[in-house]
């Protein structure tokens, strides 16, 4: 393999082909458009027509595993991800810190407003106070996210069970992420009798810690501040088995690192046997120039680099178009634009796509395909002036049905 790969995938980027001007349209983004215009380009569906992934689903099938035939949980990967010791049968679960009146969710997220410190609290609270008859381990992970992981006894705690999380709704082996949402809150359902237990630990867990977190000085001084209270954890993506999946090594025979900002990216990584480099999650122009330093340093090492920037799907889940934008220009000037004054573009491939689509008028993952450019010495261009949605559409790759098949049938093909 003469070329080293660079492979990027910028989180929730894309807001799909329906809408009159989506942010990459709007975004001055005269770096990435450079890149853009040396480059073949279309569209893809990142696991399917009609399947709305989540993040983890996402990046394994950008990276050339199919999530419909392989079983990982979201909740295994976040444990993995936080560095939870975890055995085969503990089960695993990504939670929100949320904001629930009475039996209604009025905020998946505490509005985004819970810092740090008051997640940390919060959670020291709970583990002192919650007991659910098993032995867990509950840790923050970045703002309003956490995993618990319920240590299994004599038994394998099933994982087969629904999530208390309406935004996720569990289909089979993967999980789908929905704009429509009953916003009640159901206890969680099992699919299984080997899975009735830990349905059991799950609705006791969320009923427990609720009422700990509804008496919590913290959340009583976030009331009088006028914020939203942190007062239940939406538990979602349940996991009880390490993944069996063909290492990237073994697959592809190539060396890889993989450059992540938040814990299920560096799980993926794990699963997978790549080397993983984490990166605080902050939005400013040191962080972007520290991956772009961290990336050209691991170029020196490994064939294959993957980077995962999440910026642009948290506007986009707030529905927030103009922060959407402000945020994509910010990765323009401070990560692409150095990026391409340093690499030697005679030596490397560059891949550069969304891991799904988050509408900023659906603040939710959808399953629209979403825009990539690929460049390769030599490769005769197709003529688009800007990486956005319709741009791409008119690339000589038209509209891939998988993300999956990317690597073999375009990056790796001769």
């Amino acid at each position: 393999m003469t070329h080293k790969i660079l492979f990027i995938l910028l989180d929730g980027a894309s807001d799909g082909l329906n809408y009159p001007r989506t942010a990459l349209e709007i975004a001055k983004m005269e770096n990435l458009s450079k890149i853009a215009k040396i480059s073949k380009a279309g569209l893809v569906y990142t696991i399917g027509k009609g399947i709305s992934p989540e993040s983890d689903a996402a990046a394994l099938s950008f990276l050339g595993y199919n999530p419909l035939e392989i079983n990982v949980a979201r909740g295994f990967l976040e444990a993995l991800g936080a560095g939870i010791e975890i055995s085969e049968g503990d089960l695993a679960l990504r939670c929100n810190f949320a904001t629930a009146v009475g039996d209604e969710i009025i905020d998946r997220r505490v509005g985004r407003s819970l810092s740090d410190s008051e997640a940390r609290e919060l959670v020291k609270e709970i583990k002192s106070k919650v007991n659910i008859g098993y032995d867990y381990e509950l840790i923050h992970t970045i703002g309003h996210r956490c995993v618990l992981v319920i240590k299994k006894k004599d038994k394998k705690l099933g994982s087969n069970i629904s999530n208390l999380d309406p935004a996720y709704i569990r289909k089979g082996s993967v999980v789908h992420a929905t704009a429509i949402m009953d916003k009640r809150i159901k206890l969680c359902e099992a699919f299984d009798e080997e899975s009735r237990i830990s349905a059991e630990l799950v609705n006791k867990f969320f009923i427990e810690s609720r009422k700990v977190l509804e008496n919590s000085k913290i959340n009583l001084e976030r009331k009088k501040k006028g914020l939203l209270p942190a007062n239940i954890l939406l538990l979602r993506d349940a996991g009880s088995s390490m993944p069996n999946i063909q290492k990237f090594k073994d697959k592809y025979n190539l060396s890889a690192a993989a450059i992540a900002e938040m814990p299920v990216e560096v799980g993926v990584a794990k699963v997978i046997g790549i080397e993983s480099y984490k990166m605080e999650y902050i939005k400013n122009p040191e962080n972007y120039k520290a991956k772009v330093n961290l990336i050209l340093n691991l170029l020196n090492s490994y064939e294959f680099i993957y980077v995962h920037i999440k910026g642009p799907d948290e506007p986009a889940h707030d529905g927030d178009l103009e922060i959407k934008v402000k945020t994509l220009e910010e990765i323009d000037t401070y990560f692409f634009g150095q990026l391409i004054n340093n690499l030697e573009l005679d030596k490397l491939i560059i891949f550069i796509s969304c891991d799904h689509s988050t509408p900023v008028y659906l603040k939710a993952h959808s399953d629209d395909p979403v825009p990539f450019i690929f460049y390769k010495p030599g490769i005769k261009p197709d003529g688009i002036f800007k990486f956005s949605e319709k741009e791409c559409l008119k690339g000589s790759f038209g509209i891939l049905d998988h993300a999956y098949e990317i690597l073999n049938k375009i990056l790796l093909a001769n």
